[in-house]
């Protein structure tokens, strides 16, 4: 092959040299920077759209945020706090032992040996459809088997 080689002209030698270079640096292209550069772009498109879902959920949490915040006001418009308490703990078939209105607002009721069940799900309905917050509470077993002694302080947010 060396005696092949030396048969060519100078200029053809230059010319493969030139030719293999440009071959090497084709294949270097085509085998490194190509596949790179494609991963590269689609990463970019894959983060576009991360970002545009990112923000169409900040979006959408915002408005649920602000519909669960008036929700909660609107269903009890015009009922204030006691109003609230009583009619809820009747509509769970619960019933006070004690109801004591404070100061500033809040109020604190007692509940003895009720079903401990129907006492979270008043909790929950006061404050997810009343707009009522837990301030204090203590809760201690009750008479039976899944009944509760509890005390609550309560308050409008």
């Amino acid at each position: 092959m060396l005696s092949r080689w030396q048969q060519l002209s100078l200029r053809d030698q230059t010319l493969l040299i030139v030719l293999g270079a440009v071959l090497v640096l084709y294949l270097l292209y085509q085998m490194l920077w190509r596949p790179l550069a494609t991963a590269n772009e689609r990463l970019r498109v894959q983060n576009a759209a991360a970002a545009q879902s990112l923000a169409n959920v900040t979006q959408l949490a915002a408005q649920y945020r602000e519909l669960q915040h008036n929700s909660g006001k609107n269903q009890s418009q015009g009922q204030n706090l006691a109003q609230v308490v009583d009619q809820t703990v009747a509509a769970n078939e619960l019933h006070m032992s004690r109801f004591q209105p404070g100061s500033n607002g809040d109020v604190q009721v007692r509940l003895d040996n009720a079903p401990f069940d129907q006492v979270v799900r008043w909790l929950h309905q006061l404050e997810s459809t009343h707009g009522v917050s837990i301030k204090e509470m203590s809760v201690a077993p009750g008479g039976g088997s899944g009944l509760v002694n509890i005390s609550v302080r309560l308050y409008r947010s």
